[in-house]
């Protein structure tokens, strides 16, 4: 899936713009890291793609489809949250299989086609046998884990991820890194992350979007971005991590 997001602007309470005439191009199956300090619009950005968030102007198109005015639950996009957002109350299993269940009945699977992506989405994630726990009986990485396997259960059209290992240790959050970025790329899902941490996007991403005061600053692979900054910020902000 291509997404074009066209000149899209946001601002709340009528202060400065937090979005201002953002424009970018994600590629079919690409891992996109959206970088940059706090109170750049990483996030807010990435709500405007989810749906969480309607921009005062510009559009964003899916493969041709201008989706500006789809509303969340019909773009049918996986998320992860910085804080998981598991069902306390639903064991693993039906955490996984809960977007699945909640879809529209003409698109909803059977009982057992759902048990059957259950099961082989734990098999990705290693975590075969750990259906019947709950959240609270996991360590944050396997949360995080099954945060993202209960996202990519509906089969979305693109994931989101925004700053889904900022809650965990150094060791664990590297080990994760590495095995999403593994998951991304045998599901073959178009996949944008927010993050402010460089080693973090630089190791994951296939390109980064420096982002600066709701606008993008820089765009290109890790390698394009050390080598040749296009502003006086990209190289302070890089050279500052």
């Amino acid at each position: 899936m291509t997404l074009q997001i066209e000149r899209v602007s946001k601002s709340f309470d009528g202060t400065s713009a937090v979005l201002e005439d953002t424009s970018l191009t994600v590629r079919d199956g690409e891992f996109l890291a959206l970088l940059g300090p706090s109170g750049s619009g990483k996030t807010t950005l990435l709500n405007v793609v989810s749906g969480l968030t309607r921009p005062e102007s510009g559009r964003l198109v899916l493969d041709g489809e201008d989706i500006t005015d789809l509303s969340a639950g019909r773009r049918r996009f996986g998320m992860v949250f910085q804080s998981y957002a598991l069902f306390r109350h639903m064991n693993v299993a039906d955490n996984i299989a809960f977007g699945l269940r909640v879809m529209d009945r003409s698109e909803r699977p059977s009982k057992a086609e759902r048990r059957e992506r259950v099961e082989e989405l734990l098999a990705m994630i290693d975590m075969v046998g750990f259906g019947e726990r709950y959240p609270a009986q996991l360590s944050g990485g396997q949360r995080q884990r099954v945060a993202m396997a209960r996202a990519l259960a509906i089969r979305p059209r693109l994931l989101l991820l925004d700053e889904p290992f900022s809650a965990l240790d150094a060791k664990v959050r590297r080990e994760l890194r590495d095995s999403v970025r593994d998951l991304q790329q045998r599901v073959g899902v178009t996949t944008i992350l927010v993050t402010h941490d460089q080693a973090e996007a630089f190791g994951i991403a296939d390109r980064v979007a420096i982002m600066r005061e709701g606008s993008i600053e820089q765009i290109g692979t890790p390698d394009e971005l050390r080598a040749h900054p296009a502003s006086p910020f990209v190289e302070s902000f890089l050279n500052a991590a």
